[in-house]
């Protein structure tokens, strides 16, 4: 059994203080108009753009919660707290490697070089972030679903990245480009291992753990929970695998088998939606706390976006809808989520680190006491509006309506981020104390 220090990440919030400066780095490169939709969606400045974001926005949250998650699931450390510091140090030389080669390829052939450099890299540090966790998942058996479901996403982050790296030398070493460059017409196929393989089932995952844990609902989830991990994993390989193999063969049972597999990814959201709403309903909290209320605001996106993305592909136009499903998906299920859930975790690891040796000893505040949800609440809200508003104004092709909505959320964004470092500083505990603090001619009516 691991001892609560060794299932305490020293790096988790220095992830996600990387994590949420990739993201705002983002949403800035969008504001200027330097991405889709006001340039093309294969634009150097898109390509950046999606890279911060689900390099150095999605990965690094998503490793930063799994570093703290893995060891609580499975009740062993990680394999070592160091190469969490490595992994960190490694996708974030290799996003910055990979950006300078986005806009290098078009300069200098000696520019675009930093592209693969940079994927080699960020390949690097997954490898480390993998081992790391991967060691504890697989020394705990039996493993129950959400690690059994990480442990599948870790898989596809795998296929996601080494896709992600035969893009970059086919775009920049000619010899190696007869036999890399058909994988090109496989970029949905990288996107969908990674959005769906990876991020939507370990979110999935995760989300199995934390809902029931914060909301105080069963936390076993049946056969519906097993349904959403089979179907899910069989969907995305199927899918991916069928899509990768056409580049080569163009086969009618390669197109069956992919529509059968965006067919299972369908069925595998569907159940999972009706299981959140199951955990909703069952929950043992009377008062919901705002993070899970904001939640179900990311749960709405990701059937919106699942049902745009798939609908788009199912009937051969992916250029009509696919990249607003996208969106959805990447801002709305997979950036909401992240950020509904980071107002619970960063007050939590801060509790822990500054007031929990001194449980029992004194005077500490409340978790709770660390935010204020009234200050917290209309952020989420002007958030996920602006979110869905702009996916309606990307529909229309409206890129001037779009970046307006994009500023709204970029001005949640920074919202929120001031509320986790009012959390982290103990800003609120502090005014808590002060406001409870017994008068002294009442603690010594005497004086």
């Amino acid at each position: 059994m691991a001892t609560l220090s060794n299932r305490v990440s020293r790096w988790t919030l220095l992830l996600f203080a990387c994590a949420l400066a990739n993201f705002l780095a983002a949403q800035g490169l969008i504001l200027v108009g330097m991405t889709w939709p006001a340039r093309a969606v294969s634009a150097p400045g898109t390509l950046a753009a999606v890279h911060l974001l689900v390099i150095g926005w999605l990965l690094l949250l998503m490793l930063g919660a799994l570093f703290q998650f893995v060891p609580v699931i499975t009740s062993r450390p990680l394999a070592s707290q160091r190469m969490a510091l490595w992994a960190l140090i490694g996708i974030e030389a290799g996003l910055g490697g990979m950006i300078c080669g986005f806009f290098g390829i078009a300069v200098s052939p000696v520019l675009a070089m930093a592209l693969p450099a940079g994927a080699t890299a960020v390949l690097l540090g997954v490898l480390a972030a993998s081992w790391n966790l991967g060691v504890p998942l697989i020394r705990a058996r039996p493993l129950r679903l959400p690690g059994r479901m990480v442990l599948t996403g870790l898989v596809f982050l795998f296929v996601t990245v080494m896709l992600g790296l035969s893009f970059a030398l086919a775009f920049t070493v000619p010899a190696l480009a007869p036999y890399l460059a058909p994988l090109l017409n496989a970029f949905g196929d990288h996107a969908l291992a990674g959005l769906g393989g990876w991020f939507t089932l370990t979110a999935m995952g995760v989300s199995y753990k934390l809902l029931p844990m914060f909301m105080l609902a069963p936390e076993d989830r049946g056969i519906p929970g097993d349904c959403v991990h089979i179907l899910g994993t069989l969907g995305f390989a199927l899918a991916v695998a069928a899509g990768v193999a056409q580049v080569w063969v163009a086969a009618g049972f390669l197109r069956i088998a992919q529509s059968t597999g965006y067919g299972a990814i369908t069925i595998a959201v569907a159940i999972y939606l009706w299981d959140i709403r199951r955990i909703y309903r069952t929950r043992r909290r009377r008062v919901i706390e705002v993070h899970n209320r904001a939640a179900v605001g990311a749960f709405g996106l990701l059937a919106l976006g699942a049902a745009l993305a798939i609908s788009s592909l199912g009937t051969g136009r992916p250029e009509a809808g696919a990249p607003v499903g996208v969106f959805l998906i990447v801002f709305g299920w997979l950036g909401g989520l992240g950020l509904t859930q980071l107002y619970k975790i960063i007050p939590f690891l801060t509790w822990l680190g500054r007031y929990g040796s001194r449980l029992g000893r004194a005077s500490v505040p409340r978790v709770q006491d660390l935010v204020r949800e009234r200050r917290g609440g209309p952020w989420f809200v002007l958030y996920f509006a602006a979110i869905l508003l702009g996916g309606g104004f990307a529909l229309s092709g409206s890129a001037l309506g779009f970046r307006s909505c994009m500023a709204l959320v970029a001005l949640a964004t920074v919202g929120l981020v001031t509320e986790y470092w009012r959390a982290w500083r103990g800003h609120y505990a502090r005014a808590h104390q002060s406001e409870t603090a017994i008068p002294p001619f009442i603690a010594n009516p005497r004086g």
